[in-house]
């Protein structure tokens, strides 16, 4: 799949979960969580786009937070100034790395990195920028992201779809992407010199109300990276996780 068609196919998603023509008991679920926080973990099975042999298990760690303060979305937190814009930060976790991925051979890890921005919109429609502040790329990302929660005919059910178009810079893609000449001899790619690069996401995370406080959830995970690089080993990344959270 083209980019094109891969942006026509999230534009059509994004104007199906955020926009205006459906009625307002379609979104009645909304309401629930504006003042709404959990903490939990759960077991996961998936494979990146990095990975050359195939899926692996792992711990998915769930994490959110929404009120008028602010929200955290995983790896990302956003403190509101107003409404609609706040200063936000992110941990993005390496994702070329042994630790956290097969990876082949020879390939160096790329480490984590802290991140700062601001995000205009709100949890569920954002654009937010993000640049590194931990000297590990200089170069910022810019995500795109909506998201929508639904009631379903399960009254305790709650399901919420998402998609999100990132656009990371030359400086972020090189470090993530870009192949060395030390890296090429010894894993056996050719040397590739990265430049910007488009990740499509999406996903749906289900939500069932066990008791007051406590919340099954489940999750899946889909990302494509619009890269030529040899390290991007697979078209589509994947994950699907099921667990168990807090609600506070």
């Amino acid at each position: 799949m083209n980019k094109t068609s891969l942006f026509c196919v999230l534009v059509l998603l994004a104007s199906a979960t955020s926009g205006r023509a459906f009625s307002e008991e379609v979104f009645n679920s909304q309401g629930k969580y504006k003042n709404f926080s959990f903490v939990g973990a759960g077991l996961a099975v998936g494979e990146t786009v990095f990975s050359d042999k195939g899926s692996r298990p792992s711990i998915k760690p769930y994490i959110f937070h929404h009120s008028d303060y602010g929200f955290i979305d995983g790896s990302l937190a956003n403190l509101a100034l107003t409404p609609w814009f706040g200063l936000s930060g992110n941990l993005r976790l390496s994702e070329v790395s042994g630790d956290f991925d097969d990876i082949p051979t020879g390939i160096d890890d790329r480490e984590s990195s802290g991140e700062l921005g601001v995000t205009l919109g709100t949890v569920g429609a954002r654009l937010t920028y993000l640049h590194d502040i931990t000297d590990k790329h200089n170069g910022y990302e810019v995500q795109l992201h909506f998201g929508r929660a639904f009631d379903t005919p399960l009254e305790r059910l709650t399901l919420s779809p998402y998609v999100e178009l990132n656009y990371r810079d030359n400086n972020l893609s090189g470090y993530i992407y870009s192949v060395s000449e030390r890296e090429s001899n010894a894993s056996g790619f050719q040397q590739f010199k990265s430049g910007d690069t488009w990740v499509y996401k999406g996903g749906v995370t289900g939500l069932y109300d066990i008791s007051h406080h406590l919340l099954g959830v489940s999750k899946l995970e889909l990302e494509y990276h619009d890269s030529d690089s040899p390290l991007v080993q697979n078209d589509f990344g994947w994950k699907f996780s099921v667990g168990a959270a807090y609600r506070f």
